[in-house]
């Protein structure tokens, strides 16, 4: 299907400085994408049915780690458009969200989705939200769609 994406991208470096490593990795991301689309309908006029996701650790046309969140309607509906604009706001608010969850390891409150396609494994709370500090800090000064 081609539609819009809002994505970003994390260099090895960056992650490695966060604390990152190569196992926990998929979990942060993976945890890191279910939620943001979690929160994704708390600033855009969207349905959490409308927005679609996917997370690698070698995306092949990016070449790096990638968090991508995608208008799940053929040509994009704007919701992906929209989280580009809001995208720091988006990020604060969804790593607000995963740490002030009360559960140890996750839950479908913060990083668990319904409509997981790989039954929500793997997922990393902790990782996520070192991730999301990380994504929150580096929006400030580069923007969506670029790599941190």
């Amino acid at each position: 299907m081609t539609t819009s994406a809002v994505w970003w991208t994390i260099t090895p470096d960056a992650l490695a400085g966060a604390g990152i490593d190569d196992a926990t990795l998929p979990g942060a991301l993976h945890a890191t994408e279910h939620a943001a689309i979690g929160l994704m309908p708390l600033l855009v006029a969207a349905d959490r049915w409308d927005i679609g996701g996917v997370s690698t650790a070698c995306h092949p046309d990016t070449g790096l780690p990638t968090i991508m969140i995608y208008d799940g309607h053929p040509g994009g509906a704007g919701f992906a458009a929209e989280g580009y604009e809001r995208a720091h706001e988006w990020l604060r608010r969804t790593k607000d969200a995963v740490a002030g969850c009360r559960c140890s390891s996750g839950c479908p409150s913060c990083v668990h989705s319904p409509k997981c396609g790989n039954g929500n494994e793997p997922l990393d709370k902790a990782a996520a939200i070192t991730l999301l500090d990380l994504l929150v800090d580096a929006e400030t000064s580069v923007g969506a769609g670029r790599s941190v």
